[in-house]
């Protein structure tokens, strides 16, 4: 089951910290670590959907076996490299096109560009460090992390609840 709760509580927790920090620096160590912390959150999501669907459905711990392997050796958030990959090694291409065709596009749709911006925006943090001022980069505030959330938490519920109904 995907749950909102506590990852609305740490990106609350960051942004009340970011907004009380006088110094600029450490701001921006609130804003990168939001981003890291909502990354962190969709990976687990993702593969929690996986998991929970695989072990209601499939029957033989062979299979399930099969699944948590190939849940535990994807490290990502991306909608086509990562979790449609994993749905697709879960229930096959036909029906993860059946689901495709299912979901609301347009919450499918935010969903894929939320997540294709939390990469490149996470990608760029993760392979540097601050360096002198923080005025050198651009980091988004905690509140445009929190912002992405809810598209990215429908387009999650979308997929789960989809996903029950096959």
């Amino acid at each position: 089951m995907v749950i909102k709760k506590y990852i609305s509580e740490n990106l609350n927790h960051l942004d009340q910290a970011y907004r009380r920090e006088s110094d600029p620096k450490k701001a921006t160590y609130y804003s990168k670590l939001a981003i890291l912390e909502l990354c962190g959150w969709i990976e687990v999501s993702m593969d929690k959907i996986i998991l929970s669907h695989g072990r209601k459905k499939v029957k033989f711990p062979k299979n399930t076996k099969f699944i948590e392997t190939n849940v535990k050796q994807t490290y990502g958030f991306e909608y086509e490299k990562h979790f449609r990959k994993m749905l697709i090694s879960l229930i096959g291409i036909v029906d993860c096109e059946n689901i495709e065709s299912r979901v609301n596009s347009t919450v499918k749709t935010h969903l894929e560009v939320q997540l294709k911006n939390l990469k490149l925006i996470r990608d760029n943090l993760a392979h540097t460090y601050l360096q002198g001022s923080p005025g050198q980069s651009t980091i988004d505030a905690p509140s445009t992390t929190k912002a992405r959330l809810d598209d990215i938490y429908k387009g999650l519920k979308e997929f789960q609840k989809t996903l029950r109904e096959l």
